[in-house]
């Protein structure tokens, strides 16, 4: 890097006096020197030339969008009768890490000239190209066609994007085929060894998957390692194959089988348990994709954004995306980043960020859309609705004084602690016990709804949040019914979605919606019924879609178990109110600036 503070004017001048290149300012600052025989140099000037005398512009040709701010300065600057939304970029001739330097025009009317373009202006990646992927789809199909199956339309050109990206995030709607889509492109890029990162819960399953095509498939488990052309572990045991570097123990002995195994790509599933870059998890994977060369990487999730921007971060850092590159950068200009100073107990002070909030989303959504593809059910499929529905319920007397007595004894406990009353999101998050009240209210209604719809011929879905409410259901169903929750083996777990899915004597899945919310196929089930749901939006549309995705004939009902004025409502409230900021990222919806803040804000502030 140029240390500016080293760099003579002379040795600037000397570099433009032999100049022969094409930049059309390099060119302009040498006739202005030969002409008056001197030129003062200013640093950005200096640096400029240095950086870029011996480099030849790169012809781009693409036309991109720039921001309303942008194109009034163009306007004015250029002395416009219009407020220019795009420009052609001809050649970049230079770029810094806040700049592009770029020569095009910004109407047909208009000459070429040169323009400098800041990058938080403009909303497409110039360098971007479009590469036509050509795939034979006849002998998938054809091993398709034994299960009386086939490739959708989008499923093929999902398969043709991943291929034409080394790095990139397949949002499909939950049931499309992500897993599919990937595994077919995976045998198509012609990559050797292959890495499949997934919760535990579905290991078994993409092994399922892979097995149709290819049986060149190995499980990791716990502290055993294993290979093959489609090496498959979770996310639980990364750490047991990639130790991260402590810089105190410098000397211990570090595993290194996941970065030795030269893997040439890798395929993340449920992607968004990667969305934390202060975890061990996230952590490696940034390690493995960005330091140890795995070139392609490509993440599946239907939630790449589970509750704000800084959740997308991290995958955009995985998949090497530029707009991952400055992470204060990306903090302060999408989610709002503040930074305040903290003194500690030992009188050193402490650098605090906050990244909660949400800002420039359309932008956010403009610079991230030739990286990720998402394509909804009823945007691609003729398929069967779902109808989702709150189901309001009041408590009794009774119910009313325990829940009265447990907010009392909360609230006391907060003013004994001394926390803040203010603190109302985080006090909502903590208020585990109101939800367990809450959860166990809604069981008898819960058992009603779903004995009413196996009289109907229907099998029912219900999930759960605690394991008390879990297992007081599954009591109540007894035989009809099987289970699914975190302390199941992976066997049991598949053998209880065999079971809902193959045996018509059981009528009933309970799940706990972190363990059975991602996954699994559960087609057989129509009526889904959440007796409790979780704070993340993504989380319980994930779960939804056990039931509506590829292979479901039949409508879906969900429901949620509502009661009135308790935090079950709170939370509903607040959870359709995150939808709605998810949806401006992913380019659904556009909201104005004042309209997220507001969702952001008015549930805390009642």
């Amino acid at each position: 890097m140029i240390n500016l503070n080293e760099i003579k004017g002379r040795s600037a001048i000397s570099l433009i006096e032999v100049y022969e290149g094409v930049n059309p300012y390099l060119k302009k600052l040498k006739q202005d020197y030969l002409k008056n025989k001197k030129l003062a140099l200013t640093e950005n000037q200096t640096a400029y030339i240095i950086n870029n005398h011996d480099k030849e512009p790169i012809y781009i040709n693409r036309v991109i969008r720039i921001s309303n701010y942008l194109g009034e300065e163009l306007k004015t600057q250029n002395e416009l009768t219009f407020t220019p939304e795009k420009i052609l970029v001809e050649f970049m001739l230079a770029e810094t890490d806040k700049t592009y330097h770029v020569y095009g025009k910004l109407s047909t009317k208009q000459q070429s000239k040169m323009y400098f373009l800041p990058k938080t202006q403009v909303y497409d990646d110039p360098y971007f190209e479009p590469i036509t992927v050509n795939v034979d789809f006849t002998p998938y199909n054809d091993v398709l066609a034994k299960q009386g199956k086939k490739l959708y339309q989008h499923q093929e050109d999902g398969i043709k994007f991943l291929l034409s990206r080394n790095g990139s995030i397949l949002a499909d709607d939950m049931g499309l085929g992500k897993s599919i889509q990937s595994i077919i492109a995976a045998l198509e890029s012609g990559a050797k060894k292959i890495l499949v990162v997934c919760p535990s819960s579905t290991k078994i399953n993409w092994e399922r998957e892979i097995n149709v095509f290819c049986d060149e498939t190995a499980i990791v488990d716990g502290k055993k390692w294993k290979e093959a052309k489609f090496t498959i572990i979770n996310f639980d045991i990364l750490k047991n194959f990639h130790s991260l570097k402590d810089k105190k123990n410098i000397d211990v002995e570090l595993n290194r089988e996941l970065a030795n195994a030269n893997f040439d790509l890798a395929i993340i599933d449920e992607a968004h348990y990667l969305k934390n870059n202060d975890s061990i998890r996230g952590k490696i994977m940034v390690e493995l994709a960005t330091k140890h060369s795995i070139n392609k990487v490509w993440l599946l999730t239907g939630t790449p954004v589970a509750n704000r921007p800084m959740d997308f971060f991290n995958l955009l850092k995985i998949i090497k995306s530029p707009i991952a590159e400055n992470w204060k950068h990306y903090a302060v200009r999408y989610c709002e980043g503040k930074q305040f100073f903290r003194t500690l107990k030992n009188g050193t002070k402490k650098q605090i960020w906050l990244t909660d909030g949400a800002s420039n989303l359309e932008e956010l959504a403009s610079k991230t859309k030739n990286i990720i593809l998402r394509r909804l059910k009823t945007e691609v499929l003729d398929m069967p609705d779902k109808v989702v529905t709150p189901m309001h319920q009041q408590l009794d007397k009774k119910g009313w004084s325990e829940y009265d007595r447990l907010w009392d004894e909360y609230v006391t406990n907060r003013i004994l602690e001394d926390k803040k009353t203010n603190e109302e999101q985080k006090s909502l998050v903590e208020l585990i016990l109101l939800r367990r009240f809450i959860a166990a209210q809604a069981i008898p209604y819960t058992i009603e709804m779903a004995e009413n719809a196996i009289e109907l011929g229907r099998k029912v879905i219900i999930f759960t949040s605690f394991t008390e409410e879990l297992e007081i259901l599954q009591n109540h169903f007894g035989k009809i019914a099987v289970k699914h929750n975190g302390p199941m083996t992976t066997t049991q777990k598949q053998k209880s979605v065999d079971a809902f899915q193959g045996n018509a004597k059981i009528k009933v899945f309970i799940g706990n919606i972190k363990s059975a919310g991602v996954g699994i196929t559960l087609t057989e089930g129509t009526v889904v019924i959440f007796n409790s749901f979780d704070w993340v939006p993504g989380s319980n549309e994930q779960a939804e879609d056990r039931a509506f995705r590829i292979g479901q004939k039949n409508d879906v009902n969900v429901y949620y178990q509502l009661f009135d004025n308790t935090i079950s409502t709170r939370m509903w409230e607040m959870l359709n109110n995150k939808k709605d900021v998810i949806s401006t990222i992913m380019g659904d919806k556009t909201l104005s600036e004042d309209e997220i803040t507001t969702l952001l804000v008015e549930q805390i502030n009642k």
